[in-house]
């Protein structure tokens, strides 16, 4: 029987956060985090438009265009593997892992500490959804019906 996560509600507000990759995964990511004001560094080679923005508008992101680096870790509180290498996230994980970082790799559910939730918002309810790191249209249909009773 495969377990369930434990919904875990976080003030990430001053959380110091690595963004690895900076493509349509990384810019999702960046989106929903943004909302929660957090400290956001986004190293990429090539960083998707959106993400430039983003960082124009707002002191809580901050944008390296560059190949990701070891030591681009000291210090964070919490990684988002995103990048199109499954070697580089699986190498990203390792170093956390090993300095006790939270981590989470786009493209392996069983590498992640945690899962990345679809979240709604209203008012001050916050509601995050999740599909274990599967099912990701059963988690996207249950928030659009969500969003349409609150």
């Amino acid at each position: 029987m495969k377990h369930k996560y434990f919904p875990l509600y976080v003030d990430i507000s001053k959380k110091n956060i690595l963004v690895v990759g900076a493509g349509k995964i990384a810019l999702r990511r960046v989106q929903t985090l943004l909302k929660f004001e957090s400290t956001i560094t986004v190293v990429g080679k090539e960083i998707h438009p959106a993400i430039w923005s983003f960082a124009d508008e707002t002191d809580c992101i901050r944008v390296i265009q560059r190949q990701y680096e070891t030591a681009d870790l000291a210090g964070r509180d919490m990684v988002l593997a995103c990048t199109d290498s499954r070697e580089v996230n699986r190498e990203i994980v390792k170093v956390c892992r090993n300095k006790g970082i939270f981590v989470n790799a786009a493209d392996d559910k069983e590498l992640c500490d945690f899962y990345f939730p679809s979240v709604i918002i209203k008012d001050e309810v916050v509601i995050g959804i999740n599909a274990g790191g599967g099912n990701h249209r059963l988690v996207k249909e249950t928030r659009k019906r969500l969003e349409n009773h609150i």
